[in-house]
């Protein structure tokens, strides 16, 4: 395996040949890189420090064109931070989490030292999930499966799910129309084109053609196309095709704050419904245009006819094909 892709394998069970609470919390670090960001842009970065894990932004990794108050920034943030609890449980850590205005600090103490039995444990679906742009085959997710990641509702979170195909043509309208608006700044162009990678990348960072279905000649040269054409004019009938034919259910996560601990909340809540989706064997694909581009988030608050803020927008589904995962950063990269 490239090195570059080497995070996808950690091995759980190596997590008892830690000899200290500190080498017992970098390795829960492990789990937190294999997070989802936007571009794949990676752009945390960790402190162990005695019985806690902190998470801070790493600017240098900020998206300024496209993600300009960095709300996906901190979406981000929060998808690690919920893959740091969920294999905190595993390994009998009692947690709690202390939100702040540059990330968050998890107080970790050890409950349960021996070994975790459970084998559905969602840490299994850590290293398993990733982004599948694909279509989605004509099946829709169980209600159990949906009523279930409801439950993680909260106050000031509400998830909701689209499967009425009117609701869902007019919001893929939206949708499609935020992806062609984003991609008529030249600035939003250039800064994707430094994160489009060709399927033989050496780099830690981006997204790989193959996470797109390019062939390996298409893919050397996408990065070049993307800076000077918008390809969302061009590829806007299969878009909306994607879109109103070939999913089943659009997820959104909404929430009556919009600061950056509501983006960090809706990141977790994100990461959960993907792991929770990967478990009961569907894919997920976030599509954050609509949310972060303009005022189309509020044509998606018409449709719904809600008042919470829009954060996550998403495909879920059973995909027609498996894509493989992107490059990853190393734990002792942003530690």
């Amino acid at each position: 395996m490239k090195a570059n892709y080497q995070s996808w394998e950690v091995r759980p069970d190596d997590f008892y040949d830690q000899k200290t609470v500190s080498d017992q919390l970098r390795f829960l670090v492990q789990f937190a890189v294999l997070a989802p960001s936007s571009h794949n842009s990676q752009p945390w970065k960790f402190e162990v420090k005695e019985h806690q894990i902190t998470i801070r932004p790493d600017m240098r990794r900020a998206l300024p064109k496209s993600d300009i108050n960095n709300r996906q920034l901190f979406i981000s943030l929060g998808c690690a931070l919920e893959n740091i609890l969920i294999a905190a449980d595993y390994y009998g850590f009692a947690t709690q989490v202390a939100y702040q205005e540059s990330g968050a600090t998890i107080s970790l103490q050890s409950v349960r030292p021996e070994p975790q039995q459970e084998k559905d444990h969602l840490i299994f679906s850590i290293p398993r999930r990733h982004t599948n742009r694909n279509p989605y085959e004509d099946q829709m997710p169980g209600e159990d499966f949906l009523q279930r990641l409801k439950h993680n509702e909260m106050d000031d979170l509400s998830i909701t799910f689209i499967k009425d195909q009117s609701q869902k043509e007019k919001i893929a309208d939206i949708v499609s129309e935020a992806l062609i608006t984003a991609m008529d700044d030249r600035g939003f162009r250039e800064e994707l084109s430094h994160y489009l990678k060709s399927n033989i990348t050496r780099s830690n960072l981006g997204m790989p053609g193959l996470g797109f279905g390019m062939p390996i000649l298409i893919s050397l040269i996408a990065p070049f196309l993307i800076k000077y054409i918008n390809i969302n004019r061009v590829s806007r009938k299969k878009d909306e095709s994607l879109l109103k034919k070939h999913t089943p259910v659009f997820g959104i996560i909404t929430t009556k704050g919009d600061d950056r601990e509501s983006w960090i909340r809706a990141g977790q809540a994100y990461e959960l419904i993907a792991l929770e989706a990967e478990k009961d064997g569907m894919k997920i694909h976030p599509m954050a245009a609509a949310i972060q581009i303009g005022d189309f988030y509020k044509a998606l608050q018409s449709v719904l006819s809600i008042s919470l803020r829009p954060q996550v927008f998403f495909r879920v589904g059973y995909a027609t094909k498996l894509t493989a995962h992107s490059p990853r950063m190393s734990p002792e990269d942003v530690m």
